[in-house]
């Protein structure tokens, strides 16, 4: 609860820094997006701590209208044990297409989005271990513009993590907050 209510108290921040003309998405066709994140699995890891951890990702998006589409990277810790010196993290390339669903005011933008990507899961230890992993998921957030050409990006999405085989499946809720930046 406690981080659910942070998460609100960032996504209110941004709504109330903003203050420019338009949603820079919808002005320029190519921008790059920058965001942190923080994952909740929705598995308990046992002995390993699995409670929200941190990520970061980089994408790349060509807007058309209400579509764009964003190509990039994601790195997110979803597991850890400092008692056994044991980091588990997803290292992966993603498609994202997006699709605003309205326009509110001239400074917000709310849209749907989905995820698809491929890459693997490192986990630190001695040997070091790889599993390969497709990624899927789905999410929602909403664009606030604080500059003609800057956007906060508030958003959040579940998404999962099949490591096939013996791996299995893992689920992950990720609330994230970026900036994109039109470029032109």
């Amino acid at each position: 609860m406690r981080h659910f209510r942070f998460i609100v108290g960032l996504a209110v921040a941004a709504l109330a820094l903003a203050s420019a003309d338009a949603v820079a998405q919808s002005r320029q066709p190519w921008s790059v997006q920058a965001s942190g994140e923080w994952a909740f699995p929705t598995k308990d890891y046992g002995e390993l701590e699995g409670g929200a951890t941190l990520g970061w990702e980089l994408q790349g998006r060509y807007t058309f209208g209400r579509f764009s589409l964003g190509a990039g990277y994601q790195r997110t810790t979803v597991f850890k044990s400092d008692a056994a010196d044991l980091t588990g993290t997803l290292s992966l390339g993603f498609v994202e297409p997006r699709y605003v669903v309205a326009v509110l005011g001239e400074r917000m933008a709310p849209y749907v989005a989905a995820r698809l990507g491929y890459g693997a899961l490192l986990i630190r230890e001695s040997p070091r271990i790889t599993e390969n992993s497709f990624t899927y998921g789905a999410g929602a957030g909403v664009m606030i513009a604080v500059a003609p050409r800057v956007t906060i990006d508030v958003g959040g999405q579940y998404f999962a993590a099949d490591f096939g085989g013996s791996g299995g499946t893992a689920g992950y809720f990720l609330a994230r907050l970026g900036v994109a930046v039109g470029l032109f």
